[in-house]
Parts: C-alpha cells; sequence; structure tokens
C-alpha cells in the first residue's frame, strides 16, 4: 500500500506485553461518547499501559477532564486537496508512527475501509477491529478480528465487545462526561435569566448537522405551545449560531412558551443545561447521547436512523419515526406519545 507496511507483531498477541495502546474513535460526539465505557474497561484493566486517543476535532472535547487517556490526537481535516482522507493521512499517521505503539484498537461498531485504511497506515503490528463475516478487500488491515454479530445491537455493546480479544472483563457501563464549576455556572444564570426552575421546563436542541434530524418550525412552535398548555412545561430553545435567524423566527411566533433562546458555548454548556432540564427533546444525533452521559430522559425525533442502534443508552427515552425525515412527523404525532410517555416519567430530580 501507498503508506508502508506495518511492523510485523512479532509472536501471538499476548495483552501481558501491551505497553502502548492507540485507540482511534472519530466522527461525532455521540459517536465518542457510546465508546466511553470501552475506553474506561481498557483504563481500568491496563493502568499502566499508556492509552492514547485517536479523535477528530468534533469529538476530541468528549474527553476534557475525563482522565482515561494519555494524550489525544485530533484528527483535522485538511482545506483544498487535503479534504480528502486518503491524501490527508499521511499527516495525521507521521506523528502516531513515531510513538511506537504495540496496539491499535479500531473502536466503530461495524466494518470501514476507511478506518482500515488509518489503521494498516499507522503502522502499528496489532490492530484490531471489526471485520464482515463474509470478507472484504480490505479486511487484511486487522490482524485481530471481532466478527460484526448477526443481531443488530447498540452501539456501546458493539464497542464494548473489544473486550474479550483484549482479554479484558467488563466492569462498568459508564458513559458520564464531567462537568466544571463554570459549566454549572452558566446554566444556573441561564435559567434565572430566562424564569425557569431546575426541572420545570424542556430543553429542545433544534440544531442538526444532517439536514434529515431537523423538525420544521410550525412543529415546534406548536410543541412549545401545548407542552405548556397541557404538562405546564415551558420550553428553553437551544441550537447553534448558524441556525439563531431560523430559531428567532421560531420563537417570535410561539410566544411565551419558549422562554428563552440560547447558544451554549461547548458541549458541556449544553450537558448543563440537559442535566436541569426536564427532559431533553431532539432529533437523532449527538444531543441525545449527551443526555445519556448526565442520566436525563430523552424524547428523540428520528430520521432515518435506527433505534436500536443509536438510541440513548442507559436512560428513560421515547421516540417517534416516520419515514426518513424528521421534517415529514406533526407535532401531534409526536405530543401524542409525550402524553403517553410523561405519564410513566419519574418527577424531575434536577
Amino acid at each position: 500500500m501507498a503508506y508502508g507496511k506495518p511492523r510485523p507483531p512479532g509472536g501471538a498477541f499476548s495483552p501481558d506485553k501491551v505497553r502502548k495502546v492507540l485507540l482511534i474513535r472519530r466522527n461525532g460526539i455521540g459517536d465518542m461518547i457510546c465508546a466511553l465505557p470501552l475506553i474506561r474497561n481498557i483504563r481500568a484493566a491496563w493502568p499502566g499501559v499508556k492509552l492514547d486517543v485517536l479523535a477528530s476535532d468534533k469529538n476530541a472535547c468528549v474527553l476534557d477532564r475525563l482522565g482515561v487517556a494519555d494524550h489525544v490526537h485530533v484528527y483535522w481535516r485538511g482545506k483544498g486537496v487535503f479534504r480528502n482522507h486518503y491524501f490527508n493521512l499521511p499527516r495525521i499517521v507521521g506523528p502516531i508512527r513515531e510513538q511506537g505503539y504495540d496496539l491499535l484498537v479500531a473502536i466503530k461498531g461495524g466494518f470501514s475501509p476507511l478506518l482500515g485504511v488509518v489503521s494498516y497506515a499507522t503502522q502499528i503490528p496489532w490492530r484490531l477491529g471489526y471485520v464482515p463475516s463474509h470478507g472484504h478487500p480490505m479486511d487484511f488491515c486487522f490482524n485481530l478480528r471481532v466478527e460484526l454479530p448477526d443481531e443488530r445491537e447498540h452501539q456501546v455493546e458493539s464497542c464494548l465487545r473489544f473486550l474479550d480479544p483484549l482479554g479484558i472483563a467488563r466492569r462498568s457501563c459508564d458513559l458520564s462526561i464531567r462537568l466544571d464549576g463554570e459549566h454549572e455556572a452558566y446554566a444556573a444564570r441561564t435559567l434565572g435569566r430566562a424564569g425557569l426552575r431546575p426541572g420545570g421546563f424542556v430543553l429542545f436542541n433544534g440544531s442538526a448537522r444532517r439536514p434529515e434530524s431537523r423538525w420544521t418550525s410550525g412543529a415546534i412552535q406548536e410543541t412549545a405551545r401545548e407542552l405548556e398548555r397541557r404538562h405546564r412545561l415551558p420550553m428553553l430553545l437551544c441550537g447553534v449560531p448558524e441556525d439563531r435567524g431560523f430559531f428567532r423566527e421560531v420563537q417570535r411566533h410561539a410566544g411565551r412558551s419558549i422562554r428563552a433562546l440560547v447558544e451554549p458555548p461547548s458541549i458541556h454548556h449544553f450537558a448543563a443545561l440537559v442535566a436541569r432540564s426536564h427532559f431533553l427533546m431532539c432529533g437523532d444525533g449527538g444531543p441525545m447521547h449527551v443526555a445519556a452521559a448526565v442520566g436525563k430522559p430523552v424524547f428523540v425525533l428520528f430520521s432515518a436512523t435506527d433505534p436500536r442502534i443509536w438510541r440513548p443508552y442507559g436512560v428513560p427515552f421515547a421516540w417517534v419515526q416516520k419515514g426518513r425525515l424528521v421534517a415529514d412527523l406533526a407535532a401531534g404525532e409526536a405530543l401524542a406519545r409525550i402524553d403517553e410517555w410523561l405519564s410513566g416519567l419519574p418527577p424531575s430530580s434536577a
């Protein structure tokens, strides 16, 4: 291959010989949160091993303050021709090769040819990843292999399967992230300015990286009005600055049922707001996994994403799905499910 050959393993794989490990977990925030139980189990089992992570520029922030990784390499997409993963790859793997890792774990709940190439290009002698049971032209990229299960399972469980070939017992399933005083103070100020009490509002995250996960203005407005009328739960509307114009229009038409529009400066500031809500309402994406990381109930508007694989893990949740687009869901359909779900939801502990 163009990126060179890995160092030879030097005998059969033995966990006792592992001294330096690189974990790869790219893509979004939700992907990294779903990998945290695996990373924590490895860290607990191998406390003396150097454990580093290659993360994306989007999800590296999840590891802040957790103390589970000794170092985080960030996979930055380049500009121009370097937007292409394969052209960009030598710039990424160069510093990694210098570290002399013994073992690589390519964390993904399935086989990815790109991830296989990235893994092979690091030249790390032992490389663990998923391979299809029917084989693939690129499956030689991994010499420690996990076959895909026959049945669909949650991404967290798929990640934890990597423990078996490493000889590590599953001790916990901790998805939590860590908030500090700055994040807590931000949430307290935000609620104070909006006149909201902890546990007494719904946080609606309306922004989404994927267009198919966005809801319509009219549906958000109607949902806000009805949540306050039926359940005395006003809405705090949350989004990114790029969507500010859209959300201001939503807020203007919804009136006082939307108390405020907020743009949290980081995922941890957002998580502090989620932790104070009665529940989070959002499309299928990273925000629902942030709610799982702070132990909050979630109501999810699913697009074509499979809830069996990507639902928020370990927290009360409900969902609606209609076709491939969240925009096809009517507010009434979501509200009917919310009414049913809230009747069995325990009181908020925020």
